[in-house]
């Protein structure tokens, strides 16, 4: 049974001040290949140049997207997550909601993004549904595949009580994430993007984008609507 008095690590300050220091660490060339395979997603969607990244967290991305030339607007959960985003990128817009209740007119931005935060979301047809209100051109994710050795790991260590990082968090293979998305986009006109996986083991020495759901630890996933 899961304690109740448990605090999401997403809302505690002193893990928020020191989140972007995992960018500059050993995350640094699997952060170059997740924003690589995000652009990869994002050039499927023609006219994409307003962009709703929902679940932000500190902004690292928020920014990214912000120096390549999109409109950004970072939406999340977290007042403490976003008061570092807003230091770091004083130019930025930021705003705290929840992504079940976006505070945004239908069809606001031309994609709406998500960067390992579905997680810890705990009703992703609800939050797709509402993607696809604020949503003109389609949908964007990253995921921490459910089909990789890191994820099966966070898994092991959740049910020994030794990754609190994980505690509240449900991982998604390919398929899982499938089923979701139709759930969510019953009845609507849509199509999957071409999806692809990076940052697989080192060991294999593989940086490049394969289409293939097993051992990449970040799973790039989306729609376009039609």
């Amino acid at each position: 049974m899961k304690d109740k008095q448990f605090t999401p690590w997403y809302f505690k300050p002193e893990i928020a001040k020191v989140y972007e220091s995992f960018y500059e660490g050993k995350y640094k060339e699997a952060d170059i290949q997740e924003k690589n395979l995000l652009k990869f997603l994002l050039d499927q969607i023609d006219g994409v140049s307003e962009i709703l990244e929902v679940g932000c967290g500190t902004g690292h991305f928020t920014r990214w997207l912000g120096s390549l030339g999109y409109k950004i607007v970072g939406v999340d959960i977290s007042p403490v997550m976003l008061g570092v985003a807003k230091e770091l990128w004083d130019k930025g817009k930021f705003i705290n909601a929840r992504a079940e209740f976006l505070p945004f007119k239908d069809k606001s931005f031309d994609v709406v993004l998500y960067v390992a935060c579905l997680e810890y979301m705990p009703d992703l047809v609800k939050v797709f549904k509402e993607a696809e209100r604020v949503a003109r051109r389609g949908i964007v994710m990253g995921l921490m595949n459910r089909w990789s050795l890191p994820t099966i790991r966070r898994i092991i260590q959740v049910k020994l009580g030794k990754n609190p990082y994980y505690y509240n968090a449900r991982f998604y293979s390919l398929p899982m994430i499938k089923k979701e998305l139709k759930r969510a986009l019953d009845g609507k006109s849509y199509e999957f993007l071409d999806w692809r996986c990076a940052v697989f083991p080192k060991i294999f020495g593989i940086k490049k984008l394969l289409k293939f759901p097993l051992g990449g630890s970040f799973l790039g996933f989306g729609v376009k609507f039609k």
